[in-house]
């Protein structure tokens, strides 16, 4: 009897030590200076989520901007994203604490950032996973970007320029400063490429989108294709035909951009990595030709620590117009490139390369019939992903 008494006890015991402990954890949300945190809306959601089991937990802030919850230990990353009205103007704020260990009763500041340059062109939808043939070959030549006039206003893709930048996120970003933060310039690798037009030559009115296409054609029919790709980009508004290479066909039937500068001319097409890539659209300087601004050997800097002469495109990120952060699925490889006030958080594809699916914005409102994507200037609330594409065709229904 005493034997299975002690026994008892022991597995007792050991079940008490396999407990998981808990902690509280408190967060403060900081407004940038020239806001108080009285501004802060009690009630503001903040997401917490353990970066080993995914679950993912959305606590409240209280009159004071702070928000606790009590976590299990472990990993975890906090987002949070929300507007606030001032007079009759709105502003957007986000945060993020990128991932970090919870092991004891811990109080944690998140510095909110302004999101800058919201309410125009948008990227709506990104396709860049590439398809798998009926062979189970690789195929990426069907990729595009969709860029959404997001305003009340005709825009005009007369200059409008986009590119990938350099750096997969499996690493630490190398463009920074002295003391670790990000360069205010932003590396263009592959092709920079710029919609051709005086100036209000191509009008995009709002509610309207322009499909880039890599290759315009139809990719489910063209004997060029595959007939396993989910889409047909035959009538694209633009191409990215990459004359230099020798090896890129030009679809007819879809216009081509301007290449302003490639860093490789032996590629095939220009290609946003299949793992993902922060993307950029922008425009150049007023008054600047795209020629001049190339011409310019202070536009162009080689890799930090690196002993390659390549030369990369670089632009200010005050000339961005939409950034989207886009990384890896896997957890650890997950590491940022754009600055937070370009894009604060992240999105990605759970079903990784040639999955067949894209990345979309959120509708955010439908008014008379015009739909309003959501433009918080963070990825990670912004963006559905692992979606079928659906170049040119918006949603019927408001998206949470």
């Amino acid at each position: 009897m005493l034997s299975l008494v002690a026994m008892f006890s022991v597995a007792l015991f050991s079940c008490k030590d396999d407990v998981t402990p808990s902690y509280t954890l408190n967060i403060t949300l900081e407004l940038p200076e020239g806001f108080t945190l009285a501004t802060i809306p009690a009630g503001t959601e903040v997401k917490v989520k353990n970066t080993q089991t995914g679950r993912e937990s959305v606590i409240t802030t209280d009159a004071s901007g702070i928000a606790s919850a009590i976590l299990v230990e472990g990993n975890y990353s906090v987002t949070c994203s929300f507007s606030i009205k001032v007079g009759d103007d709105e502003y957007t704020f986000n945060g993020m604490l990128a991932d970090f260990m919870l092991g004891n009763e811990s109080s944690m500041k998140v510095d909110l950032v302004m999101a800058d340059n919201t309410g125009g062109f948008v990227f709506k939808e990104i396709y860049y996973a590439g398809s798998k043939t009926s062979a189970a070959k690789t195929y990426f030549d069907d990729q595009f970007h969709e860029i959404y006039n997001n305003s009340n206003d005709t825009l005009y893709a007369d200059g409008l320029c986009i590119g990938v930048l350099q750096q997969s996120s499996s690493n630490e970003n190398v463009w920074v400063n002295s003391d670790g933060s990000f360069i205010d310039q932003l590396p263009i690798t592959f092709q920079a490429w710029i919609i051709p037009g005086s100036g209000k030559e191509h009008p995009v009115y709002p509610g309207k989108s322009i499909v880039i296409a890599q290759d315009g054609i139809n990719h489910k029919t063209d004997p060029n294709g595959n007939s396993l790709s989910p889409v047909n980009l035959g009538n694209a508004d633009w191409e990215s035909y990459f004359e230099i290479s020798g090896k890129d066909l030009d679809a007819p039937a879809v216009p081509n951009m301007t290449l302003m500068h490639t860093t490789s001319t032996t590629m095939n097409d220009w290609l946003h990595s299949v793992f993902g890539s922060a993307v950029v659209i922008f425009r150049l300087p007023e008054n600047v030709s795209w020629e001049t601004y190339v011409a310019n050997p202070d536009n162009f800097k080689t890799l930090p620590g690196s002993t390659s002469s390549t030369k990369y495109f670089m632009i200010d990120k005050k000339y961005v117009i939409d950034a989207v952060e886009i990384v890896r699925p896997e957890e650890d490889k997950r590491k940022k490139r754009l600055h937070t006030q370009l894009d604060a958080g992240y999105t990605y594809l759970d079903g990784g390369t040639y999955c067949s699916k894209s990345i979309r914005r959120k509708v955010k409102m439908i008014v008379d019939g015009r739909v309003i994507y959501k433009d918080t200037n963070n990825s990670t609330e912004d963006f559905l992903h692992d979606l079928d594409p659906t170049p040119g065709i918006n949603p019927t229904s408001v998206e949470n």
